[in-house]
């Protein structure tokens, strides 16, 4: 039961820390000829999602996943609303929707993820 714990309460620290980056990140564009790219969505997006089936598949629990998944979540959640001068972090355009959804539409699929096991075939 320690061993959960104790790798719930790191899930949610780590977890924190990429929802964190990756909504300060999730606008970054490069400009490539005449068009920009939207680099910063596609690495966070693509982050989340590993840092979420890594999860659930190096625990292979659902509470350490659950963990990760809130502590991703929350600053997404909290960056969406409009702050006290008027800012928003997250604005509410494609990219500010996609980086709303996708991680969550992400654990969602992490989550219910049936579990499999893989044991040795038994010899008679």
């Amino acid at each position: 039961m320690h061993n959960r714990l104790g790798a719930s309460l790191l899930a949610l620290v780590v977890g924190l820390i990429l929802g964190v980056v990756g909504t300060f990140g999730h606008r970054g564009v490069i400009g490539v000829g005449g068009t920009d790219l939207p680099w910063g969505i596609v690495v966070s997006v693509v982050g989340a999602a590993c840092f979420l089936i890594g999860t659930r598949l190096y625990s292979g629990s659902r509470l350490v996943t659950l963990a990760g998944t809130v502590g991703l979540l929350v600053p997404i959640f909290v960056f969406s609303f409009q702050g006290p001068g008027g800012s928003v972090v997250i604005v509410g355009d494609t990219i500010g929707r996609i980086w709303d959804f996708a991680p969550a539409l992400i654990a969602v699929g992490v989550l219910a993820w049936p579990r499999l096991n893989f044991a040795a075939p038994q010899t008679p």
